[in-house]
């Protein structure tokens, strides 16, 4: 039996958490588990994520959530025991491995939905600059300047040395 899940065009800042189900000493090699995925278009492999529990060490799953995707501790506060009391390996299916694409998944009996949690985010807003910061207009540059002062002696200084190798030369081969 397999869930169908659709999935919108544009859809963001959605995460999903499946559960691998796997038997005890035979694991499912990982491209197994992606393709348990079941879905009907090309997903961002590199978005999304297939890991042991243990990895995690002495963080829970909740935490991970919290911390690593910006999901807000009030949305996982139903779901802390379940998230926390899962074994074995997850994978976390971010929007952005959709591309924006609407698509259609079948997850198969490999994997199984957790749970859909929306990350944390902080509307953006424009807050005009502050006062003077941005007005005015900008001054033209203005005719090109003469070369600096700096720039003639240095240019002169090599005239000046190129005419003294040209005499030394000269005075050279004359002597000889």
């Amino acid at each position: 039996m397999s869930t169908v899940l659709d999935i919108p065009a544009q859809e963001a800042h959605v995460v999903r958490v499946f559960s691998v189900v796997e038997e005890a000493g035979a694991p499912l090699e990982d491209a197994a588990v992606l393709e348990a995925l079941g879905t009907e278009g090309k997903l961002r492999s590199e978005e999304i994520e297939l890991f042991d529990l243990t990895d995690l060490q002495d963080m829970s799953l909740s935490a991970y959530l919290t911390e690593g995707h910006g999901i807000a501790e009030a949305d996982l506060k139903d779901m802390r025991g379940q998230l926390d009391g899962l074994k074995g390996r997850v994978l976390i299916l971010p929007s952005r491995a959709f591309q924006g694409q609407a698509m259609k998944m079948r997850v198969g009996g490999a994997l199984r939905l957790v749970g859909r949690f929306e990350e944390d985010v902080t509307p953006v807003s424009f807050d005009p600059l502050p006062a003077g910061g941005a007005h005015g207009t900008v001054a033209g540059t203005g005719a090109p300047s003469e070369t600096p002062r700096g720039m003639r002696r240095a240019a002169l200084a090599l005239v000046a040395l190129l005419i003294a190798v040209a005499v030394l030369v000269l005075v050279l081969m004359g002597g000889s």
